[in-house]
């Protein structure tokens, strides 16, 4: 199928790791600034501040093609067994801790309404969308959209089809051209094909073939353009959306978005051709393993910021409620996400050693892959946007 040669060798993206801190933090900033005092009336407003930081509603794009792009690569290899096995390493340790924070957190504070015991459980569960349950957590709905591509990636695994990967690609192209992006009754085909979002986690599929050269670059390049038009006409639906939700008709400004949706393409061609390389350092490596806690638990700065407005100055509160949630998520990645994530790779060893899916020399490569094939999904505005 076209193939030019065998596959390039994928190097380590440090590029990718430090775009995706930066994204995260965007939505921090957009949710201390924006989300909270205008929706949930947490925290002090940022009228000046919140005009740059709703831009970060771009992270949740950024993330899915970030996603669609490490998620395939880190799958290419695996069967299905240790590709949902990587996921589930990667994934849950730090999502419980988050869930039983969030539930705890409402029960006694009753901002957001009562929270059941049954809606809880189902969200341990992370699969609580699928059932008709409520995220209790507004971060959450990513997830859901990250698990949808997960099993289209299964799929890829379970059926051969990597060198197939363009026309499959091309026909999911196919599929979101003439579903479109505005919401709708909800089908098989849009719950599985995520029309909304999927021109991102195309971009990251096109990008990936882009790197490993295995197919002829004009038709992959050819399918990217189509792509970021399809991105744009996404764009234009997002932020109508968001506008809507947060009754703010003028909110964006169509020329910056485009600006940098486009930009965001570019920089990501520059980092994996290596045209764009920042210089060794630990650094890089500490930002990536920040992101997924930072990401679950960021929202739990609302409580300095409810609890201290006009008690504090604003500007000395966000910094300092900024800096809590980092020193937040450097614990959890200590506390919960290293050992987690090494007590869920001896409890899942055995079973896929056992199947005959991983050889028993061989270690598990699910539990010490690198920052960058991990799965740190982002949020800008809730499930409701």
């Amino acid at each position: 199928m076209n193939k030019l040669s065998g596959p390039v060798a994928y190097p380590r993206y440090v590029e990718l790791d430090v775009l995706r801190f930066l994204a995260i933090m965007s939505v921090v900033l957009v949710h201390m600034t924006y989300t909270m005092p205008t929706i949930t009336h947490q925290g002090p407003t940022y009228p000046t501040i919140s005009l740059v930081s709703v831009y970060g509603y771009l992270a949740v794009p950024l993330f899915f093609m970030i996603s669609g792009f490490t998620i395939v690569k880190s799958a290419r290899h695996k069967t299905v067994s240790e590709f949902l096995a990587a996921r589930i390493v990667r994934l849950y340790p730090v999502y419980w801790l988050s869930c039983i924070l969030t539930f705890i957190g409402l029960r006694v504070s009753h901002l957001m309404g009562d929270v059941s015991v049954k809606q809880f459980l189902f969200n341990m569960t992370m699969l609580q969308e699928f059932f008709g349950q409520a995220s209790i957590n507004g971060v959450y709905w990513t997830l859901t959209y990250e698990l949808t591509f997960y099993f289209l990636v299964t799929l890829l695994i379970s059926y051969r089809l990597w060198d197939y990967l363009l026309p499959v690609v091309v026909g999911w192209l196919g599929y979101t051209l003439v579903a479109g992006p505005e919401p709708g009754a909800s089908t098989l085909f849009t719950g599985l094909f995520i029309p909304r979002y999927s021109p991102y986690f195309i971009a990251g599929l096109l990008f990936y073939l882009l790197q490993t050269r295995t197919v002829a670059s004009w038709k992959v390049y050819a399918a990217l353009a189509a792509t970021v038009v399809l991105t744009l006409r996404t764009d234009r639906a997002a932020r109508h959306a968001a506008e809507q939700f947060y009754h703010a008709p003028h909110l964006f400004n169509p020329i910056i978005s485009l600006v940098l949706i486009l930009s965001l393409f570019v920089l990501f061609h520059l980092i994996i051709f290596r045209r764009f390389t920042l210089p060794p350092s630990p650094l890089w490596a500490w930002l990536g393993k920040l992101t997924y806690p930072l990401y679950l638990t960021h929202m739990l700065g609302a409580i300095p910021l409810q609890l201290l407005n006009g008690r504090v100055d604003k500007h000395v509160l966000l910094g300092a409620t900024i800096a809590l949630v980092l020193a937040v998520a450097w614990l959890v990645h200590i506390l919960v996400e290293v050992p987690g994530t090494a007590l869920l790779t001896r409890k899942l060893m055995p079973l896929l050693t056992a199947s005959g899916k991983l050889p028993v020399s061989s270690p598990a490569d699910f539990g010490s892959a690198p920052a960058t094939n991990r799965l740190h999904p982002p949020v800008l505005m809730n499930k409701s946007e």
